[in-house]
């Protein structure tokens, strides 16, 4: 194998605090969308079809045919 390259390898350095600040960035985000999905939910409760819910969170119910 030739060795005359200029690729070295980086190390990852493993820090817990950036561990714990990437977490809880992404629950915040998570969270976040949650409460703007609960509001644009909250805005169209009044539509519905055939007495069902016309706006639902996409995955949290079974699949319907209206």
């Amino acid at each position: 194998m030739d060795n005359n390259h200029n690729v070295i390898e980086l190390h990852k350095l493993e820090n817990p605090l950036n561990e714990l600040l990437k977490k809880g960035a992404q629950q915040l985000l998570a969270q976040a969308i949650e409460a703007e999905v609960q509001s644009l939910l909250n805005n169209f409760i009044s539509l519905q079809a055939k007495g069902k819910q016309g706006v639902v969170h996409n995955g949290y119910l079974p699949e319907r045919h209206l």
